[in-house]
């Protein structure tokens, strides 16, 4: 969907607690410059423990947010964890009478995962807790242009795949490999079938990850895909002794050698997270070294 000018946009806590208050300053200046009304959930900028206040407040927070006829995009203030201690309370009646947009990545992947099972487009961007960061420009303009005119359109440089390809369009669905590995089995469990998977994550060991890696494999999580969209992997703990193989070799192991596999994409938790909308068609186009992304 696309917002408009004066659309409201409401800020919410659905996991951890946010210590930096003044990116919420700083996200509704943001939103004002845009045009955007907006306003801060009750209990977004509470604490407790490691969570933005009680489940039943973020839940609150949400679920009001998801009710309320006006709002037209939902912005989760940061990650963290706890989206999935209240995601199965979530109810979706007047949402879908009033869709909005949601908008946010790491532990809102279990959230992006609830919308996607309901028929709904989401997007995995920017979070307000990002922009205490010097974002670009360009990040800044795709994301507002992804929120306005519901596309994206950029490219990047990558000489990592496993087969040459020139184009491969399928509908995107995932976002952080940890969150998506915890929902296996589970009432949000997800198809790949002739789906193109995006995964990104930060903090993970290389053993952890190529568990996950293996365990998606065991699922039938990685056969049947129109390619693999990998993102950035950062803040990768150093193993001792060392684990023997990159982030991308392990991902290239556990893939099919026949299934394009795409690294490098500027998306994730870094400065400079590019957007990408889950649920909705993507268009990969390879030319040379460089890779297009549209929907």
């Amino acid at each position: 969907m696309n917002l408009k000018q004066n659309d409201l946009v409401a800020l919410v806590s659905p996991a951890g607690y946010l210590p930096d208050k003044q990116v919420v300053d700083e996200s509704i200046n943001l939103l004002n410059k845009w045009g955007l009304r907006s306003y801060v959930g009750p209990n977004a900028l509470k604490q407790y423990g490691h969570f933005a206040g009680t489940d039943q407040e973020r839940l609150s927070d949400l679920q009001a947010a998801m009710n309320h006829p006006e709002v037209k995009m939902i912005w989760a203030l940061r990650g963290g964890y706890g989206s999935i201690r209240i995601v199965d309370q979530l109810e979706f009646t007047q949402f879908k009478k009033h869709p909005k947009l949601l908008t946010g990545f790491s532990d809102i992947t279990i959230l992006h995962q609830k919308l996607q099972q309901q028929g709904f487009e989401s997007l995995h961007a920017l979070m307000p807790v990002q922009l205490k960061n010097k974002i670009s420009k360009d990040v800044i303009h795709q994301t507002k242009t992804a929120l306005f005119n519901n596309q994206i359109d950029y490219k990047f440089k990558t000489n990592i795949f496993t087969t040459d390809f020139k184009q491969v369009s399928g509908q995107v669905i995932g976002g952080n490999l940890a969150n998506l590995y915890s929902l296996l089995g589970t009432n949000l469990n997800f198809d790949t079938r002739d789906k193109i998977l995006f995964i990104e994550d930060v903090g993970e060991q290389l053993y952890q990850i190529d568990r996950m890696m293996i365990t998606l494999k065991k699922a039938g999580k990685l056969k049947y895909l129109k390619a693999l969209l990998v993102g950035q992997f950062t803040n990768i703990p150093n193993n001792n002794p060392a684990f023997g193989k990159s982030v991308e070799e392990i991902i290239l192991e556990h893939t099919a050698s026949t299934i394009p596999v795409i690294f490098k994409a500027p998306i994730g938790h870094i400065t400079d997270n590019y957007p990408l909308f889950l649920g909705k068609k993507l268009t990969i186009s390879k030319q040379n070294d460089t890779i297009h992304l549209s929907q």
